[in-house]
């Protein structure tokens, strides 16, 4: 009895055959199916490293095409790309330069410039690293940092004395002396731009119009305030502003006038409120001649130069398309 129930106790705990196989069938399923995905996950690899990528030519052509449609950002991503993906192409420094073409398009005029820098500091002695000087001047002239490219004009000049350019940084520099209203010395720095240069008749036109302004009779803040002292409102009328000074004449003349007539009924706390602020009045009178001859100069000389800049001003020249490296040679620079 004892030993069938040690029998049973034992036949309980064999292994059932099913679950046994039902265990394998499920463990080799995994393997396959592992081993399926690694197949399919290297087919797509070997398919992906099987597909044509662009040249060098393909990307820069490209680049150059977004460039040119407007695609400013999109263009500075794929220059950026050739420069990592052909590092010993010898066209990196036209793939900068063009980057910083397209900022400067972008009106990114700060990002533009350090581009061009790093075109100078990286290629001194190219083509383009003696355009991105220029091209640096001009995104300075951009953030209205006149004299900083002023100074970059001039150093250009000394250093590239004998190449075609100069008389274009003379032009530009030309116009840092206008913009800061120095209108002799942008005279002075036009007039000095040779005869056979093509730019020749555009500076001898704006170095005659600037000698022209120079010239120009301007308002007299002295003489404003001077008038507006004798006189509130005459000082306005001077400046060309009629409706200011009628007003600056009626508020002046009722305060005076109510001031003497209190005075005269012996209201001597009235008349002196009323003084009190007519002086405040009379001298907002006189400040507001002076600077409304200063303001009248001002508004002159920006109509002058939107004008100027609307007939005259010019960026630097531009580079060729780019340069094909191949079956196709076109390398053209100036």
């Amino acid at each position: 009895m004892r030993q069938r129930s040690s029998v049973g106790a034992l036949d309980s705990h064999k292994p059932d055959p099913l679950s046994a196989a039902a265990l394998r069938y499920l463990v080799y399923s995994a393997i396959c199916l592992q081993l399926l995905g690694g197949l399919y996950t290297l087919h797509d690899v070997r398919a992906e490293s099987a597909k044509p990528g662009f040249t060098a030519d393909q990307l820069l052509q490209f680049a150059d095409q977004l460039l040119r449609e407007g695609e400013y950002f999109r263009a500075i991503t794929e220059f950026r790309r050739f420069r990592f993906d052909y590092p010993n192409d010898p066209r990196q420094a036209m793939a900068l330069f063009r980057i910083g073409q397209a900022y400067y398009r972008g009106e990114q005029y700060q990002e533009a410039l350090q581009a061009f820098r790093g075109v100078t500091q990286t290629y001194p002695d190219s083509p383009y690293g003696q355009q991105a000087r220029l091209w640096q001047g001009e995104s300075l002239i951009q953030q209205t940092q006149y004299s900083a490219a002023e100074q970059l004009y001039t150093a250009y000049i000394e250093r590239h004395s004998s190449t075609s350019a100069i008389p274009y940084a003379r032009y530009q520099k030309g116009w840092t002396f206008l913009y800061r209203r120095q209108w002799q010395a942008a005279t002075t720095e036009l007039q000095q731009i040779p005869t056979s240069s093509p730019l020749y008749p555009v500076a001898r036109q704006l170095a005659l119009e600037a000698k022209e302004e120079r010239q120009r009779p301007k308002k007299l803040p002295f003489v404003a305030g001077a008038l507006s002292t004798v006189l509130p409102g005459a000082g306005q009328l001077y400046n060309g502003r009629l409706g200011d000074a009628v007003l600056t004449f009626l508020l002046n003349g009722l305060f005076i006038a109510g001031t003497i007539e209190a005075m005269q009924h012996d209201q001597l706390a009235i008349a002196g409120v009323l003084g009190f602020f007519e002086a405040g009045w009379y001298s907002g009178n006189v400040y507001s001649a002076v600077n409304g001859a200063h303001k009248h100069n001002r508004h002159a000389d920006e109509v002058l130069l939107q004008n100027l800049e609307r007939r005259f001003r010019m960026t630097p020249p531009e580079f060729p398309q780019t340069q094909q490296i191949g079956p196709r040679i076109s390398i053209s620079l100036p």
